[in-house]
């Protein structure tokens, strides 16, 4: 009897439950707008079960597994390759995403927002609403699927961002929500999707550094992060575990430092897509073991160097982009020689390659056109080389010298001809420009025999954009002037940006200049916007950006100037001084509310990613103030020699920043809580006397280690752990090792630092 019941009981439960599903898709129908009728066939009063419903697949408990919403109407079922033409004239499609074939959109509305009962269908296996008309946030509920494989909402109008934590998708295979409008950043929970194949973001509003996957998804087939506004180094640790990898597209965004060699370990890569970024450095030899690479686009990048001979030997390439980067030496012979009836010998060794972009380069030497030898310095030689197996190649150069082109025809009698005039082509144009060098050297030689003292001028903008007015006329003249053309005996600090000097404008009226290092940004216009940016900024601790100067010669920023130094000297020089409890309190609180300013009272908000001793600067009564906030982003790493990739100083780069290049408010918090330790103990962030422990020990492994054995007195200077009180230095001993623990959600926000410094607030 009791068996009798329960099993009816049971019955009643899951009868209940498979309505209730049915209940969630005819609200979700409520929420949508569906003028061209896709959901008509979700009707109640349809004789078939709402498992039969168009994009509806149960298993065999009734249960919702699947919602495929993919067709444009309901005898498009199943088809999967829907995409609307309006999205593929926003984006240029280049092999990211599930591939689609090209609908009228009209034919598939579907409007509205995704409703959040979605997330009680428990079982879901799939979610697909891709390229309809969906707007508004992705639901948190979204993000709680434990069974979930694929979510595919491509090509859609949702916005907002990722949760900082999710409870779910652990299975998931297939993330696609390309072309949305979703910002922020990349989350770190991500990683814990160890099953992911497919992660499509691409043509949103993504910012801030991609985190470090490091092995992390071993299944991926394919990363696609492009057109975005991405910026840090490309993790060196990026996908080191990707023997599945065929599909890799980073373009179109704001990654800068060089291309990690790692990506030579991708052995299955078909594309690799890095263009359109600020890529520096040389093309790792490594990619010349990608075997099986169709695609490669590394154009639009400040790439230098020679191509590695490697990559040349590539088989199945079929597309090579090197336009616009800093490419030099001389061309490879085998770039142009390519025999119509033999095997190419050099240049990717394909049966089909077809288009061969250099262009925007410094090339130099002979280039190989047909059989002749072209010579050529910084030329421009558009020439599609007659060959079955090389369909495009371009080198041509923003200096615009020589220009030539001509169409494939797949090595007929006319090929011929058309190279004769080629050929033709660029002898006139190469006799033209030697004609027209010879009459400038000739200028030059004349004016200078008849003018032994003359100097040609080029005129140079030598403005300076003033953000304060300080009762002192300041041009370019007058702040060189006052420090004696930048004289060694008037500077008071060097760094990895440049050297500051103290300039006398005016009796009694001081600065500081921070001379840049030339070459250190690339564009005077693009660093005029940034650092008008940065001039907005305003704070009682935050040193004072009084203007600026920048032109291709020279650069250099012009702050109060703060007599009492930095905090490294301060730090240095302590034991001749007297230095209570209440200075060193008020100098890390200064520093703290710095900080918190930046982070939640700037719009955008403004990441330090180099806070350090020697940028906090002191006055004669002991106000601190920090200095150097946003350089490390406008030009890149600060100390080049004590760094791998990422701005920032051994010693006080966070432990994710450093493994990841991904960095947050979170690093700056970690950055400072080092600065306290140092503060508090003398210690250098790697002082010396840590030699005698293992690799990697510093300041905070020190302090840690003294508090695991009950020495917290032993953290602290002699004088200042002898003045007391014990109670109010242990305290913020704890919060400088709170804001150093390697998980970003244990260490605190600098706002909520400024409030526990308060808190222990010393007597007055």
């Amino acid at each position: 009897m009791k068996c009798s019941f329960f099993l009816a009981f049971y019955m009643l439960c899951f009868s209940l439950s498979v309505s209730g599903e049915e209940s969630i898709l005819l609200e979700l129908k409520n929420s949508f707008s569906d003028p061209d009728g896709i959901l008509s066939s979700w009707n109640p009063n349809n004789s078939n079960r709402y498992c039969s419903w168009f994009g509806i697949t149960c298993d065999s408990k009734s249960r919702v597994i699947s919602l495929n919403i993919t067709g444009g109407d309901a005898s498009s079922k199943g088809n999967s390759q829907a995409l609307p033409c309006s999205k593929l004239s926003q984006f240029p499609l280049r092999g990211f995403g599930i591939a689609r074939r090209c609908i009228d959109v009209v034919n598939g509305k579907l409007a509205g927002k995704l409703s959040p009962l979605i997330g009680k269908l428990t079982e879901l296996r799939v979610l697909s609403l891709p390229y309809k008309e969906i707007t508004g946030e992705i639901p948190v509920e979204f993000w709680g699927f434990q069974k979930l494989e694929v979510l595919d909402l491509e090509g859609n109008f949702l916005s907002g961002r990722f949760p900082v934590e999710s409870v779910g998708l652990r299975k998931l295979k297939v993330l696609n929500l390309g072309f949305n409008k979703i910002y922020g950043e990349i989350p770190l929970w991500i990683l814990r999707c160890v099953n992911l194949e497919v992660l499509n973001l691409s043509g949103n509003k993504m910012k801030g550094s991609v985190p470090g996957i490091h092995g992390s998804f071993s299944r991926l087939r394919g990363l696609y992060l492009a057109h975005n506004e991405l910026d840090g180094c490309i993790p060196y640790g990026l996908l080191t575990n990707c023997r599945y990898l065929q599909h890799l597209d980073l373009s179109e965004n704001l990654f800068v430092g060089g291309i990690p060699p790692s990506l030579g370990k991708c052995l299955q890569l078909r594309s690799l897509l890095l263009s359109s970024n600020k890529l520096m450095g040389s093309i790792p030899g490594e990619l010349g073991r990608l075997c099986r690479l169709k695609v490669l686009d590394i154009s639009g990048n400040n790439l230098g160097g020679l191509i590695p001979a490697g990559l040349l030997q590539l088989k199945n390439l079929k597309h090579i982009s090197l336009a616009g980067n800093n490419l030099t030496g001389v061309v490879p012979s085998s770039l142009g020689r390519l025999p119509e009836n033999k095997k190419p010998s050099a240049l990717v060794n394909a049966t089909l390659v077809s288009r061969a972009n250099v262009s925007l380069n410094n090339w130099s030497g002979m280039f190989p056109l047909s059989g002749s030898m072209v010579n050529f310095t910084n030329a421009s030689v558009n020439s599609l080389v007659r060959s079955r197996r090389l369909y495009s190649l371009s080198l041509s150069s923003s200096n615009g010298t020589l220009n030539d082109s001509a169409s494939l025809s797949g090595g007929t009698t006319k090929a011929h001809e058309s190279n004769s005039i080629e050929i033709a082509s660029i002898v006139s144009a190469s006799a033209i420009v030697s004609v027209l060098l010879a009459l400038v050297v000739l200028f030059f030689f004349f004016t200078r025999k008849r003018f032994p003292n003359s100097r040609v001028q080029v005129y140079e903008s030598k403005e300076i954009s003033v953000f304060i007015d300080i009762g002192v006329p300041l041009t370019y003249e007058h702040i060189v002037h006052a420090t004696g053309n930048f004289n060694a005996s008037n500077c008071i600090g060097s760094g990895g940006f440049g050297s500051t000097y103290k300039a006398e404008v005016s009796p009694g009226t001081q600065v500081a200049v921070k001379r840049l290092a030339v070459g250190r940004f690339q564009g005077v216009q693009q660093f005029d916007n940034e650092i008008k940016a940065l001039g907005s900024v305003r704070h009682q601790n935050l040193v004072t950006l009084i203007g600026y100067h920048a032109s291709e010669t020279e650069m250099f920023l012009i702050y109060n100037y703060l007599p009492g130094g930095n905090l490294e000297n301060f730090i240095r020089e302590r034991s001749t001084r007297a230095v209570n409890w209440k200075i060193i309190h008020k100098i890390a609180l200064d520093i703290a509310r710095a900080l918190a300013h930046l982070h939640d009272q700037c719009a955008p908000r403004v990441l330090h990613r180099d806070v350090k001793p020697s940028n906090i600067l002191l006055d004669n009564d002991f106000n601190a103030y920090l200095s150097d906030f946003g350089l490390s982003r406008l030009l890149g790493t600060s100390e080049t020699h004590a760094t791998t990739g990422v701005a920032g100083t051994f010693g006080y780069v966070a432990p994710e920043y450093a493994l990841t290049c991904r960095v947050s408010e979170k690093a700056d918090v970690y950055s400072y809580g080092v600065v306290l330790l140092e503060l508090l103990s003398d210690k250098k962030a790697l002082d010396p006397s840590f030699s005698s422990h293992e690799n990697g020990f510093n300041i905070v492994s020190w302090a840690c280690m003294l508090l695991q054995r009950g020495q917290a007195k032993n953290v602290f200077t002699v004088g200042l752990w002898d003045a007391g009180p014990h109670d109010h230095l242990v305290q913020i001993l704890h919060l400088a090792i709170t804001c150093t623990v390697d998980t970003l959600s244990g260490r605190p926000t600098m706002k909520q630092v400024v409030q526990r410094l308060k808190c222990i607030q010393p007597d007055s």
